[in-house]
Order: C-alpha cells, then sequence, then structure tokens
C-alpha cells in the first residue's frame, strides 16, 4: 500500500478513501472476495485503530496482506 503523508493525515477523508481504492485494487488483482466491503472493513479499523500505524496494521491484518 502506498501510504506516505503526514502522521497526522490518516483520520482524513482522502487518505481513507486512498486505502479503500487500494484494497479494491489488491483484492481485485489477488482474485480474493471477503464477505465484507473495503470500506466496511476500513471503517471497522478506523474505529478501533488510535494511531496510523495501528490503522494500518490492522487493515493488512484484516485484509490477509499481514506478513509473518
Amino acid at each position: 500500500m502506498d501510504v506516505t503523508g503526514p502522521e497526522t493525515d490518516w483520520r482524513s477523508t482522502n487518505f481513507r478513501q486512498k486505502l479503500v481504492s487500494q484494497i479494491d485494487e489488491a483484492m481485485r488483482k489477488a482474485g480474493v472476495a471477503h464477505n465484507k466491503s473495503s470500506k466496511d472493513m476500513e471503517s471497522h479499523v478506523f474505529m478501533k485503530a488510535k494511531t496510523r500505524v495501528k490503522h494500518l496494521y490492522l487493515l493488512l491484518e484484516d485484509t490477509g496482506c499481514q506478513k509473518s
């Protein structure tokens, strides 16, 4: 995911929409289907996250893209 930018940007609508678009693209390329839409996944994670790093980590975890 391309998530460059200042720490304070992670709560902005533009940043969040960019993540949703990147999740859509990654799922499409991988041929992966999820029970939730990418927007639902991002919203769920956004509610739980307190920092940008945690937000991104939880998104990777939810989408199954987390590296071991």
